[in-house]
């Protein structure tokens, strides 16, 4: 079978039965309504706790952030005096050496001047010079020996100034190196605490960004919600197409009567709804999706199987209620009047209403601003999608996602 074969066999095939019960769509309006208000209100709430625990992490990479710089400024001191005690410990490793240059100069001058002194003398002759030069009270004077003496009390007072000095450099180097291992130890401690600051620090970073996209995807869909909430308060104030009504079936019949043109017309063949749902759908703007303008039709008289009145006073293929016809009535054929009961009329009447509804940018919109009922809107959709799946049109659609997104 050809997709022209299809398509225009596809409202025999398709039955769905058209529902028109006010007070259950009232009742399931009133209930979406309060589910959607309670939604908002929890994510309200989410929201906030969100922002305190926000505002936690904050405070506590604020903290982090402060103690390392602390860390970060005791590892640079740390560096610094290190530094300065290497520096300090070159120096006197430096004037250690040249002073012991200068020791062994001295012992060797020593040396010399002893030998030079005595002329290869004996060394106990040297020592009984000593001591009789470094025995108390000793009032003697040395005569041949005394320039040997005195070279050798000289030598003897260089060396032993030379070797305090010397032990006193040890001494100071052995106090550097020990300092300069307890700051490399500090330093290395302080190296670790400041990795795993900075380790705490991204993880609470992280943390944040999580919270963050969290929140800001919380909001967004908050702010979705109340943007929903506003535009069904819009769409309940605008009078629907058809289901409930304000004024009563009574009244409906009434406004049908006196106010409006609601004379009965000759049926006229699927094909021919087709053609008018088609062009009514192209002439208002969202010719592709024809399907949804159909699928009212279907919903609501089958095609004109069933022209009403409604339980509510809804007359015509499209069950336009009376009192909304009156501003809503259009008059596609050109003979002067909008008859509700004459697809030629009600059919681009509908594609009107839905483009004034939000057709064809928000179908959900546009179908709730018709009926004020969710289920009324999934089931329009539903039959759409169907009609879409019969035609064999990927263009547009699927409907089905458009329930799914769009509450």
């Amino acid at each position: 079978m050809s997709r022209k074969a299809r398509v225009a066999g596809m409202f025999l095939f398709v039955g769905l039965a058209s529902v028109s019960a006010a007070g259950v769509a009232q009742a399931q309006t009133i209930q979406a309504d309060n589910d959607q208000y309670s939604q908002i209100s929890a994510l309200q709430a989410k929201s906030q706790q969100q922002q305190t625990l926000l505002d936690q992490k904050v405070g506590e990479i604020s903290d982090v952030g402060s103690r390392l710089s602390k860390a970060q400024s005791q590892v640079t001191g740390a560096q610094v005096r290190a530094r300065q005690l290497k520096g300090q410990t070159k120096d006197l490793k430096s004037e250690l050496a040249s002073q012991q240059r200068a020791l062994s100069d001295s012992k060797a001058e020593y040396r010399a001047r002893a030998r030079a002194a005595y002329k290869g003398g004996a060394v106990q002759s040297l020592g009984s010079i000593l001591g009789d030069l470094f025995r108390p009270g000793n009032r003697t004077t040395v005569t041949d020996d005394f320039q040997a003496a005195r070279a050798m009390f000289e030598g003897r007072q260089v060396i032993q100034n030379y070797q305090q000095s010397k032990q006193e450099l040890q001494n100071t180097v052995k106090q550097l190196n020990q300092k300069r291992t307890g700051y490399g130890r500090a330093l290395a401690r302080e190296k670790t605490r400041t990795r795993q600051l900075n380790q705490r620090k991204q993880e609470l970073q992280k943390a944040i960004s999580r919270i963050k996209a969290s929140r800001d995807q919380m909001q967004a869909h908050l702010k979705n919600l109340r943007l929903q909430a506003r535009e069904r308060a819009r769409i309940l104030k605008q009078a629907p197409a058809t289901g409930g009504t304000t004024y009563g079936r009574t009244q409906e019949l009434k406004i049908a009567r006196n106010d409006i043109v609601a004379r009965r017309v000759a049926p006229i063949s699927k094909k021919e709804y087709l053609r008018l749902y088609k062009k009514a759908a192209r002439e208002y703007g969202f010719a592709k999706d024809w399907y949804v303008l159909a699928a009212v039709g279907e919903v609501e008289s089958n095609h004109g199987e069933n022209m009403g009145p409604s339980s509510s006073g809804a007359l015509g293929p499209m069950q336009f209620l009376p009192s909304t016809w009156r501003t809503a009535g259009v008059d596609g054929n050109g003979d002067g009047v909008a008859n509700i009961m004459d697809p030629r009329d009600a059919i681009p009447a509908a594609a009107a209403y839905l483009k004034k509804g939000g057709a064809p940018e928000n179908w959900y919109a546009a179908l709730y601003s018709y009926n004020h009922a969710d289920w009324y809107v999934k089931e329009v959709l539903g039959v759409a999608e169907v009609y879409r799946r019969l035609a064999g049109d990927n263009t547009v659609g699927p409907y089905t996602d458009l329930i799914q997104s769009s509450h």
